[in-house]
């Protein structure tokens, strides 16, 4: 088998006396072989790719020690022309590799400066806007194209170049369901149709074990595991920050010494052929949230909004009412309106037509200066918050606005820095920090303040799961203690169930859908066009028709400890 990729004993520092990034890490991959990059935010993983790359050193300064090679090629001495013949990579962000107003120009930038003949540039083109369904938008503007095709915009850019294995660094962290598959279907495609070898950091976990052959765990900047996917996901992943699939997470429930867990609700109910019959009809003990009984603090009064220039309506005669004490998710497909309801809220943008009331008065009688005690709002972006020169300039930034001392406007905003681990920062400049960091930074800007109402837009985007976690939680802790309203924007589903008591769901500017999150799952089987994908948890217990179906893992894994003991299942083999 040729290898394709090669690492050994790589170290990383940014500093020379600083820690290091990365440390003795060592793997091969295989010519064809789909890996998935897990670990935590910091952990390392975006390193570790732009080492592969050849982005460090030939972009970011950086010194390491080790071996890389990349088809028998050192990226540190290959010139970055050459490299991006064979590898391709693709961000977080595709706004920041899309260079072109036009979809095929785009395409066409990366062949036009290898000064390729034009027959050839028109061929790459077309074949790489091909392979990622596009076919119908070559002359489109790229900044109207959806989240999910802005993506596959820049796989078609990498893929122009011809390259042998694509490098992704959580491409779908800022994608719906919709777009998220649109990725990975994309992906599936190269992998199997063309033998691309790819390796793609990802906390979507869940949502990729059907591509992946192989996970990779970076744990304090070092390899902790490297196992085929279903022998890792035997693994005790949450003990290293990462998020276990609901399905093998529960299967370990029943079968703890199993050499390879299942992926898909299918596999599970074949494994435990039983289960189903079991199941059927049983009653689970849940715990519903109590209807909200505080006054209203968000009105949305046959709200619709046409943004400038535009001539078609974003929001549509919306209509609907939030309590104080709510923690309340906003999903739905990209582009449906949930970001553009959220800035109404903020007093960022006017109702073309209708009313926003917040604690019962109209959003344009309420004063500018007032808005920042009301209202904090946590942009889906970190980087359109950040602007001061420290980490700690930021978070007293609006206490200072408002006029306190320096000395107790250090004190508060370094005690909310401890909360979010950030305190050793505090000197640095805002955007020196991971983007996980920026995102924590972003929240602790706007917490400081202790506003009424929060708004978070994709919270937890660009964060690890146990610390996407720990922010929810504080979150939640907020909403319990201090009656905070909270509403978030988000496209996990397995968050919104397990943190939020209500679900209101956007498409085409409407709201489609309002209750608690069992609810809108149920509703959500018959409506694929919300793009809502339902927990694995949800998922199995809708299959097996368990009295209500489970939302949270800890309302099923009682049956599941019955099933066990019932059918005589199996106790923990010794390793061999």
């Amino acid at each position: 088998m040729t290898k394709a990729i090669e690492v050994s004993g790589v170290s990383v520092r940014y500093n020379v006396n600083g820690e290091p990034a990365l440390k003795d890490v060592s793997f091969d991959i295989d010519e064809g072989e789909f890996v998935l990059l897990v670990g935590r935010t910091g952990s390392g993983k975006s390193t570790l790719l732009n080492t592969i790359n050849g982005v460090i050193p030939h972009i970011i300064n950086a010194q390491s020690e080790g071996s890389v090679r990349v088809y028998g090629k050192d990226p540190k001495t290959t010139p970055l022309k050459d490299l991006s013949q064979i590898i391709g990579t693709v961000y977080q962000t595709p706004e920041d590799q899309i260079f072109s107003l036009i979809v095929e120009d785009d395409v066409a930038f990366g062949p036009e400066n290898l000064a390729l003949p034009s027959d050839e540039i028109r061929k790459r083109v077309d074949d790489a806007i091909g392979l990622v369904n596009l076919q119908g938008k070559k002359r489109f503007p790229t900044f109207l194209l959806s989240g999910g095709q802005k993506q596959r915009l820049v796989i078609a850019d990498a893929l122009a170049m011809r390259p042998k294995i694509m490098i992704l660094d959580e491409p779908t962290s800022m994608l719906d369901s919709l777009g998220t598959s649109e990725v990975f279907s994309t992906l599936k495609k190269l992998r199997d149709e063309y033998g691309m070898t790819i390796i793609m950091a990802e906390h979507k976990v869940e949502r990729v074990l059907g591509l992946v052959d192989r996970l990779i765990l970076i744990h304090d900047r070092t390899v902790a595991i490297d196992k085929p996917i279903r022998q890792a996901l035997m693994e005790d992943l949450n003990s290293y920050g990462i998020e276990e699939p609901q399905i093998s997470f529960l299967y370990k429930k029943i079968d703890p010494g199993a050499s390879m867990a299942p992926i898909t609700v299918d596999e599970f109910l074949e494994k435990e052929a039983g289960f189903a019959s079991f199941a059927s009809g049983r009653h689970l003990q849940v715990e519903d949230a109590l209807p909200p009984s505080g006054d209203p603090v968000v009105e949305f009064k046959d709200v619709s909004f046409m943004y400038e220039k535009s001539k078609n309506y974003v929001l549509e005669k919306m209509n609907f009412v939030i309590k104080k004490g709510e923690y309340v998710s906003v999903v739905g497909p990209n582009g449906s309106g949930k970001t553009t309801a959220l800035r109404l809220i903020a007093g960022l943008q006017k109702p073309t037509l209708g009313d926003v009331r917040l604690m019962g008065i109209s959003v344009s009688k309420i004063k500018r200066l007032d808005y920042s005690s009301l209202v904090g709002y946590v942009f889906q972006d970190p980087d359109q918050m950040l602007f001061n020169s420290t980490v700690l300039a930021e978070v007293e930034f609006t206490l200072r606005l408002r006029g306190m001392g320096k000395k107790e406007a250090d004190k508060i905003a370094e005690g909310v820095l401890d909360l979010f681990s950030l305190r050793s920062y505090r000197d640095e400049n805002p955007h020196r920090l991971s983007v996980g960091q920026r995102r924590l930074l972003s929240l602790a800007a706007v917490l400081v303040n202790k506003p009424k109402i929060l708004l978070l837009d994709e919270p937890t985007r660009g964060l690890d799961w146990r610390t996407g976690e720990e922010v929810l939680d504080f979150v939640g802790q907020l909403v319990r203690e201090q009656g905070e309203t909270v509403i978030t924007v988000s496209h996990n589903m397995k968050q919104a169930s397990d943190h939020s008591s209500r679900m209101i769901v956007f498409y085409n500017g409407s709201v489609v859908a309002d209750g608690d999150p069992r609810s809108v799952f149920s509703l959500s089987l018959e409506h694929p066009e919300w793009s809502l994908v339902p927990p694995q948890v949800f998922q199995l217990s809708a299959r097996v028709k368990t009295e209500p179906a489970a939302i949270k893992v800890d309302e099923i894994e009682p049956l599941l400890q019955e099933y066990r003991s019932y059918s005589g299942h199996r106790t923990p083999r010794c390793p061999s």
